[in-house]
């Protein structure tokens, strides 16, 4: 994949950087005598270029913002090379070549570390305080937890959608797999079509399924059933945007149960969320154990 690709050309062109550096230190004074020492840089910076813009073969499963940075170092490594055939009007004129180049690398590597970084670390951080910041909120906002109570008693479909207006606080577009296969809008309830505008506005893009659990559900039969809407997706392609690890379970209860495990199918963890509407606190819980003792 182009995780490992991309960060041996990191290391390559970090090594490029080094030794240049010492190049250029070292004929401060007399540049005579670095003329092979040049070539050789030079032919390994041409090297490490065709590398680093091979990467534009990973096409759509590269970030948007990496590939227009790769385009963006297209354009101005054909304008560094398209110099190579100019006649020499100066001395030394390798040494020039080399210190274009070497920049020019210098600065994509600084460009990609940044935009190639693990998106779904990412992503997950920000889901994960999303649903941290919601199980907090129902217990420290009245107002809130009314809203969550009344949505419970209308139904899933209202639940989900309460969770996607949060989840998207946070950056984050949530959606649920219909019968093909495919996204639908956990708001708008139509297909989820993905463009450059969301993708600008959010961290990612989540699947989530949401169930209530009600008094005499068994909530490992709700995961279940939840899991199994979840397996219907059959999308992705968006790599960067769109979490491929984790697929999120989201069992809604008004009072607390016992929550199912984690599930893991292949590479992907099926990860359930528990969202008590009544949770109650320590101070509660322990006066509740007292009265019955």
């Amino acid at each position: 994949m182009w995780n490992s690709e991309w960060n041996a050309i990191s290391s390559r062109i970090a090594g490029i950087v080094d030794a240049s550096t010492f190049l250029f230190q070292n004929s401060l004074t007399d540049k005579r005598g670095h003329e092979s020492s040049t070539q050789v840089l030079i032919a390994n910076c041409d090297e490490t270029a065709k590398a680093t813009l091979d990467l534009q073969r990973y096409g759509e499963a590269l970030p948007i913002k990496a590939n227009d940075a790769l385009l963006r170092f297209e354009t101005y490594w054909e304008a560094v090379c398209s110099r190579d055939s100019e006649p020499i009007r100066v001395p030394y004129v390798d040494f020039q070549r080399l210190e274009q180049r070497v920049v020019l690398l210098a600065s994509i590597r600084s460009e990609l570390d940044h935009l190639l970084v693990d998106q779904n670390a990412i992503i997950r951080s920000h889901v994960k305080r999303a649903f941290q910041h919601l199980d907090r909120s129902l217990v420290a906002d009245r107002e809130i937890r009314q809203k969550w109570i009344k949505a419970f008693e209308e139904g899933e479909t209202a639940c989900e959608k309460l969770g996607a207006v949060h989840l998207l606080l946070h950056g984050i577009w949530a959606f649920k797999a219909n019968s093909v296969g495919e996204r639908t809008d956990l708001i708008l309830g139509n297909q989820l079509v993905v463009n450059d505008e969301m993708k600008g506005a959010a961290h990612g893009l989540v699947l989530t399924e949401w169930k209530l659990v009600k008094p005499n559900d068994n909530p490992e039969v709700v995961k279940d059933a939840a899991k199994s809407q979840a397996c219907r997706y059959s999308g992705g392609g968006l790599a960067g945007f769109e979490l491929d690890s984790e697929r999120y379970l989201v069992l809604v209860a008004e009072e607390e149960f016992d929550k199912p495990k984690d599930e893991a199918v292949g590479s992907m963890l099926y990860k359930v969320v528990s969202l008590v509407l009544n949770r109650k606190t320590p101070s509660v819980a322990a006066k509740q154990v007292k009265q019955q003792s």
